[in-house]
């Protein structure tokens, strides 16, 4: 198979159109329309279905592009080590994660790691967690660090941890001495929480619904520390987020943890994901084990 025409197929697919590849690719459509034929009838299968919007991958295709997306990571990965061979090179990972993650523990992690390792640089991506898983499967970035509900086709799930949503207050806040927070505690309180879309704000607005109660945030924002910050000068405010988000942070800063009572709050999963079966650099399976370490420590 042809590296060109494997360059054409996988534009097409990243870019899900004709129009959308031959910008990428500095080249006519007709051009990346007759690659695309060519590569279909070569290999005798159906990769696209060539829709009024669009073309979108058949089983196949997506086949197809895992295996090109691999391979290609595959060929710069050996290159690196065969660079690392003859002079000393500083090694490159890339991490995407949502802005949670962003704010506090995976600089926290990555600045401990750099003081063992300093020969490794890295890159992080903040975005939404189906975003981060996305880059995954495309081989954009190494390493998801991602809230999730459900597995992910293409992405290989190197660990699990709990990441239960839990009330975040000041120590002398009225509700502070109890063991556990419900919904129902919180419409009497200032609440600041994340926007609409994230995992912890449809979490929250289910258990809401469940409990048959309405729970108007006062401040949204997604950045999360502009809602630490809310709740560090405040008195009586209440803000929503996981534990490994904000640790090593609350004791500093005269705030506390409580965990919510509703089940619902339970379901997200922090999921440290990798392209499936991709063989990954020596760089990132040490930053992957020591990740992991911090996360089973943390959410233990």
């Amino acid at each position: 198979m042809k590296e060109l025409n494997l360059r054409y197929f996988q534009s097409v697919a990243l870019t899900g159109s004709l129009s959308a590849a031959a910008e990428d690719l500095h080249v006519a459509v007709s051009a990346v329309s007759r690659q695309i034929t060519n590569l279909e009838n070569r290999l005798e299968i159906k990769l696209f279905d060539r829709q009024p919007r669009g073309m979108k991958l058949t089983d196949a295709g997506e086949m197809l592009l895992a295996y090109s997306l691999r391979n290609q990571l595959e060929i710069n990965r050996v290159i690196s080590e065969m660079q690392g061979v003859t002079k000393r090179k500083k090694q490159t990972v890339k991490v995407a994660c949502p802005e949670g993650m962003a704010w506090h523990f995976l600089p926290s992690a990555i600045s401990r790691f750099t003081a063992k390792f300093p020969e490794t640089r890295f890159d992080l991506l903040v975005v939404d967690s189906v975003r981060a898983s996305e880059l995954v499967k495309e081989g954009a970035v190494d390493i998801a660090l991602t809230f999730s509900l459900s597995p992910d086709v293409g992405v290989k799930v190197v660990s699990s941890h709990d990441a239960s949503i839990c009330a975040l207050m000041p120590r002398t806040h009225p509700l502070a001495s109890r063991e556990s927070v419900g919904v129902e505690d919180v419409v009497d309180y200032p609440l600041a929480m994340s926007l609409s879309g994230t995992t912890m704000r449809y979490l929250f607005d289910m258990a809401c619904s469940l409990a048959g109660v309405k729970v108007l945030p006062d401040f949204s924002c997604d950045s999360l520390g502009a809602i630490y910050t809310m709740v560090s000068e405040s008195s009586s405010m209440i803000a929503l987020c996981s534990a490994v988000a904000v640790s090593g942070k609350v004791e500093w800063d005269g705030l506390i943890l409580k965990p919510m009572k509703e089940p619902q709050l339970s379901l997200r999963n922090l999921q440290l994901q990798v392209m499936a079966d991709r063989k990954l650099p020596g760089n990132v399976d040490d930053f992957l084990v020591f990740l992991d370490d911090r996360l089973t420590f943390i959410c233990r």
